[in-house]
Order: structure tokens, then sequence, then C-alpha cells
């Protein structure tokens, strides 16, 4: 199954939605996998200016490993910003 959630709302900061992914929909996606409603094995994070920060993406990251996620990740397409480091950092973390 694909899931695609939008998570910059206009007028949210990309802080304001790490914060909703984290703590709301991660934790739904849980509960909602724990009563096999929906089955989702990744979480996706597009890491660019305007998007999602280097800190932002790395807390997404985290948050989805530790949810039993399997990560994907784009960064670095349109501007340089090192977004792979955070990657690596995230899936070689406990």
């Amino acid at each position: 199954m694909i899931l695609f959630i939008v998570v910059l709302l206009r007028g949210s900061t990309p802080e304001e939605a790490t914060d909703n992914v984290v703590n709301y929909q991660i934790p739904k996606l849980q509960e909602l996998m724990k009563n096999q409603e929906i089955n989702v094995d990744n979480i996706d994070v597009f890491c660019e200016k305007g998007v999602f920060g280097l800190d932002e993406t790395r807390r997404i990251l985290e948050a989805g490993k530790a949810a039993g996620l399997a990560l994907n990740f784009h960064g670095d397409e349109l501007h340089p910003m090192k977004a792979a480091e955070v990657y690596r950092f995230a899936s070689c973390s406990s």
C-alpha cells in the first residue's frame, strides 16, 4: 500500500509540520497498522530548502525508524545541503 501524507500545509512552518508528523501522523499510522487497517512499510522525506531542513528530516527519519518503518529519502536534488549525512546518521542510529 502506498500512503501519501501532505504535511506542509499553507501557513505552517517546517518545524510545525515536523511536529505534526512526529507527534500525530506517525503514532496514528502505528495505531492503524496495529489494528491491521493499513500496511505501511516506508517513510519518505524530502529534504530541501523550503520543504524539510536537516533537523526536521533527521527527526522524521528517526521517528519513522523507531516506528519500524524503512527509510526512503530525497535530498540535495535541488540545493546542496549535505542531506546525505542526515540520512546516514538516522539510518545507522539505534
